[in-house]
C-alpha cells in the first residue's frame, strides 16, 4: 500500500500531467460500445443471427490470441463491404460520407464512423463529472493521448490542436502542450481509424517511430492511464516499445510519474496500491488508483496548476518554434512591452527588458517579398503604422530604396516623411524604366492586361514582363489585381527564392504599378 494521498501525489508532480485515455471514458460519458460491443454490433448487419460474431470469433481463433480481434474485424469488413455494396438497404451514410466511399474509403469504416457519431450523446448522471474535466483541461493538464476513435475530447478541451494517426504524429512538429494525440484514428477521418488485422500491422511496423516521438513526453510528464484495464495489449506494447529505449535509472523515472486509474464501482473513497506490470519479463513499477468518482481524481489535479493557460502556452511554442525554423516574425509573434497600447489582448507579446525600451520590434524581421506579397493580399496582421514605422526603414535600405508604399500611406494615421518622399519619386514611368518605355512596341497588337495573360503558350515570365510594357491607359487596375491575386493564389511563396530572377523581377514591378495606380497617382492641379 502507497502511503500517500491522491492530493501528495499530484502534488508530487513536476509538471501537469498527461492523459492516456482508453474506451473506458467513451463508455463511462458516452455509453459508447467497446472494442468487442462494436464489432458484435456490425457482425449482425451482415448476419440476423445471435451466433454471427461467434462465427467470426471461430474463424479468426487461431494464432496469435492479440491479434484475434483485429483478424475477426478484417473478416466483418470483408464480409460488410461485400452485402454494403450489393444491397443498397444496408447503406446508412449521408451524402459527405457515400462521397467519402465514393473516393476510396473502406464502407465499414465509414459506417463505423458514422454510428460512433449517432450513438454519442452524454449520460446526464455525470454531467457534473465532465464539466470538471472540461474546467481542470484549461490549466491542470498538459496534453492527452488516446486510442478513442470518437471526439468527445475535442468538443470538451477548448483550445486543443488534434493530431489524427501515426503518420501526422511522426510528421508533425508537436509542441507536447494543449495536443490530442489520436494514435488510433478518428470518426473525423474514417480511413485513419485502426481496428483491422492489416491496421494494426500497419500500426506495429510504425510503432517505434511513434513510440520514438512520444518519448520526451513519457519522460518529462506525469502520466496518467484512464479508461483502460491494466492488462490491456495495446497500451502494453506501446510501453513496451518507449520501455525498450531505457535505462534502468530512466525506467525508475518513469515508474514515479506512471498512474493508471482503476474503475471500482463499490469503492466510495480512494485506494492507492502499487502495481507492477510485466514488460519483457521485467516488472514495472507504477502507482494505482482505485476508485468510483472520477471527480475526486479530476479535484486532485484542480490544484496543481500551469502559469497561463495551457492553450496559450502551446499557441507561444508554436509561434516561437516556427520563428526559431524560419528565423521569420510571424503576425502573432511581437516582441513588445506588455502594456504596449498598441498590441492587443489576443495576440502573443514577448517582452524582455525595460518597458520603455521596447516596440514592436518583431517586424524588423519582415522580408521584402512579405511587403511586396501584403500590398496585394493584405496578409499582415499588423497596421500601417506599425510597418511604415518598424519596417520600412530597413527593407528601403535592403532594397535599393524601392518598395510599394502607397496603399499604406493612405491607411497610415500619422505622418512618414521617408515614404511619402519614396512614393512621390515612384512615378509610372519611373518605375517601368526607361528600357521598357523604349520597347513599347512589342506590345502594340495587345489591347489590355488580360490580353496578354491570356496568352495559351507564353510563359509566366513572358507574361509578367509584357504587362509591364503596356501604356499606363490600357492597364486596368481591377484586372491587374485580378492576375497578381491569381499568382499568389497559386503559388503563395512565389517571391521567395525558389522562383526564378527574373519572375520574381517581373511580379515586384507589377506590384509596384498596382500600388501606384490603385493608390498613389496624383491627380494634376486644375487649371
Amino acid at each position: 500500500m502507497v502511503d500517500m494521498t491522491l492530493t501528495e501525489i499530484v502534488n508530487g508532480f513536476n509538471t501537469t500531467p498527461f492523459l492516456f485515455i482508453g474506451s473506458g471514458m467513451s463508455r463511462r460519458y458516452l455509453e459508447l460500445p467497446n472494442w468487442e460491443s462494436l464489432l458484435k454490433h456490425f457482425a449482425t448487419q451482415i448476419r440476423d443471427d445471435k451466433f454471427a460474431y461467434q462465427y467470426y470469433v471461430n474463424k479468426a481463433s487461431s494464432g496469435n490470441s492479440s491479434m484475434t480481434l483485429p483478424r475477426v474485424a478484417s473478416l466483418i469488413e470483408n464480409d460488410f463491404n461485400e452485402e454494403w455494396f450489393s444491397n443498397p438497404a444496408k447503406r446508412n451514410l449521408n451524402e459527405k460520407e457515400l462521397e467519402s466511399v465514393a473516393n476510396g474509403a473502406s464502407p465499414f469504416k465509414a459506417e463505423v464512423a458514422a454510428y460512433i457519431k449517432r450513438s454519442f450523446s452524454i449520460i446526464p448522471q455525470y454531467q457534473k463529472e465532465i464539466e470538471l474535466l472540461e474546467k481542470i483541461s484549461l490549466n491542470s493538464i498538459s496534453g492527452v493521448i488516446t486510442t478513442n476513435y470518437d471526439t468527445f475530447l475535442e468538443d470538451h478541451f477548448d483550445g486543443y490542436k488534434t493530431y489524427i494517426g501515426q503518420s501526422e504524429l511522426i510528421f508533425s512538429p508537436l509542441q507536447g502542450i494543449a495536443e490530442i494525440y489520436k494514435i488510433h484514428g478518428s470518426v473525423d477521418l474514417p480511413e485513419s481509424i485502426v481496428i483491422n488485422e492489416k491496421d494494426y500491422q500497419i500500426f506495429d511496423e510504425k510503432e517505434k517511430y511513434l513510440a520514438a516521438k512520444l518519448m520526451t513526453i513519457f519522460m518529462e510528464y506525469p502520466i496518467i492511464f484512464l479508461g483502460y484495464s491494466i492488462s490491456d495489449c495495446n497500451i502494453q506494447q506501446i510501453i513496451r516499445s518507449i520501455v525498450s529505449c531505457l535505462d534502468t535509472q530512466q525506467l525508475h523515472k518513469l515508474s514515479d510519474r506512471f498512474i493508471f486509474v482503476e474503475y471500482q464501482p463499490n469503492n466510495n473513497g480512494i485506494e492507492i496500491s502499487s502495481y507492477a506490470v510485466m514488460i519483457e519479463s521485467e516488472p514495472l513499477q507504477m502507482t494505482k488508483i482505485g476508485l468510483s468518482d472520477f471527480s475526486q481524481l479530476y479535484r486532485a489535479l484542480e490544484m496543481k496548476k500551469a502559469k497561463m493557460p495551457v492553450r496559450l502556452l502551446r499557441h507561444f511554442k508554436e509561434e516561437l518554434y516556427n520563428f526559431v525554423i524560419t528565423n521569420s516574425p510571424t503576425a502573432t509573434m511581437r516582441v513588445a512591452s506588455i502594456d504596449d497600447t498598441r498590441v492587443k489582448d489576443e495576440d502573443l507579446v514577448l517582452a524582455i527588458g525595460r518597458a520603455s525600451e521596447f516596440g514592436l520590434k518583431g517586424l524588423s524581421g519582415l522580408d521584402a517579398s512579405e511587403w511586396y506579397r501584403n500590398i496585394v493580399l493584405g496578409d499582415l496582421n499588423f497596421s500601417a503604422d506599425e510597418l511604415l514605422r518598424y519596417a520600412f526603414p530597413k527593407l528601403l535600405k535592403q532594397n535599393s530604396n524601392k518598395l510599394p508604399v502607397n496603399k499604406l500611406l493612405v491607411s497610415a494615421k500619422e505622418s512618414y516623411p521617408e515614404a511619402e518622399e519614396l512614393a512621390l519619386k515612384y512615378t509610372f514611368d519611373k518605375i517601368i524604366s526607361k528600357t521598357i518605355r523604349n520597347q513599347r512596341h512589342i506590345v502594340e497588337k495587345y489591347h489590355s492586361v488580360m490580353d496578354i495573360w491570356n496568352l495559351k503558350s507564353a510563359t509566366i515570365e513572358k507574361k509578367t514582363r509584357l504587362v509591364a510594357h503596356l501604356p499606363e491607359d490600357k492597364i486596368s487596375i481591377d484586372e491587374l489585381e485580378t492576375i497578381l491575386k491569381d499568382l499568389f493564389e497559386q503559388n503563395r511563396n512565389i517571391l521567395y527564392e525558389e522562383t526564378t530572377p527574373p519572375v520574381k523581377t517581373n511580379i515586384r514591378r507589377l506590384i509596384l504599378i498596382y500600388d501606384y495606380l490603385k493608390w498613389g497617382k496624383r491627380k494634376e492641379p486644375s487649371d
